[in-house]
């Protein structure tokens, strides 16, 4: 068996899988999770906030000696930034000294990426057997859709949108998270439909923690959130129920949640307004996605690197 690991740096989290792998079988040593923001106030200022980047950095450092522990060298992590470090100017100055002090080689990926890594993920997961199937990743920044053939392992049809939900609480903040949200729905409306499903595959941050907050759990209990089922009708419910929640609320209800309590409520809202626009009655919560389909990977195609 070979031990590989991985690293997703979002606009919101930073997660770490460290697996040994023998034929397509994963054996998961650690996973980790660590809410750093990012992508708070980039629309605004462009850069990644002092606070943000002391954040991630000691998250990173926290991983890098995860990984000594187990005796796997930090320079062979798969470390992938999304679409914060795409937009944010002050991204390849952090990711160097990243490198520099950690020995972790970040590459910032295009949505294309995001798309393709994000759908190999879901199809480790042995359960999913329909043979198209419509995958949504709610980020903290953009909201990847993508369309795939699982028989082929073909993706159909993919884009992102440039909201997530750090834009959306952002925007809330700034009173235009409505009129923000329905423009880039218009924009995207031609893209939307190609995707339309009954059922909608849902992974990453946001919806693994309303499929945990459905449960009713207070800790984050990953055996219970992969592959649960539910129906659409109970995002409307949720975002009913919780629409005059603070993130104070949020904490008391769910601690697990974190400092994800802050935008979780926006997280439901882009949700709610995505899973209506496709028609969709039912989701599939997976907690595999991108930092599995990189992990499986190995390494990040030259092409899928955003050139900056």
């Amino acid at each position: 068996m070979s031990l590989r690991a991985s690293i997703d740096i979002g606009s919101n989290s930073i997660l770490l899988l460290l697996a040994k792998m023998s034929d397509g079988f994963i054996e998961v040593l650690e996973n980790e999770s660590s809410i750093t923001g990012l992508g708070k106030d980039l629309d605004a200022s462009g850069v990644f906030a002092q606070d943000s980047m002391r954040d991630s950095f000691d998250a990173l450092e926290k991983y890098q000696q995860i990984c000594r522990k187990h005796c796997f060298d930090p320079a062979q992590i798969t470390a992938t930034a999304t679409e914060a470090s795409r937009v944010a100017k002050n991204a390849p100055e952090f990711y160097a000294m990243v490198k520099e002090k950690l020995k972790i080689d970040v590459k910032i990926i295009t949505g294309e990426a995001e798309a393709h890594y994000s759908a190999m993920g879901i199809l480790f997961d042995k359960k999913i057997n329909d043979d198209e199937i419509t995958i949504m990743d709610i980020g903290g920044a953009s909201t990847e859709l993508i369309r795939v053939d699982t028989r082929l392992k073909k993706i159909l049809h993919s884009f992102s949108m440039p909201v997530g939900a750090v834009r959306m609480t952002n925007w809330n903040e700034q009173g235009n998270r409505k009129e923000k949200l329905n423009l880039i729905l218009k924009d995207f409306e031609s893209d939307l439909l190609q995707v339309k499903t009954k059922k909608l595959y849902c992974v990453a941050g946001t919806m693994t923690s309303v499929g945990n907050m459905y449960s009713g759990n207070t800790a984050f209990i990953e055996n219970e959130v992969n592959g649960l089922e539910f129906e659409k009708t109970q995002v409307n419910e949720m975002l009913e129920n919780y629409q005059k929640f603070s993130a104070d609320d949020f904490l008391v209800k769910f601690p697990f949640l974190g400092k994800r309590s802050k935008t979780i409520l926006s997280g439901l809202y882009l949700a709610e307004s995505v899973l209506s626009g496709l028609g969709v009655e039912s989701v599939y919560i997976s907690t595999y996605g991108l930092r599995y389909g990189t992990l499986l990977a190995g390494e990040i195609k030259h092409e899928f690197i955003n050139s900056i």
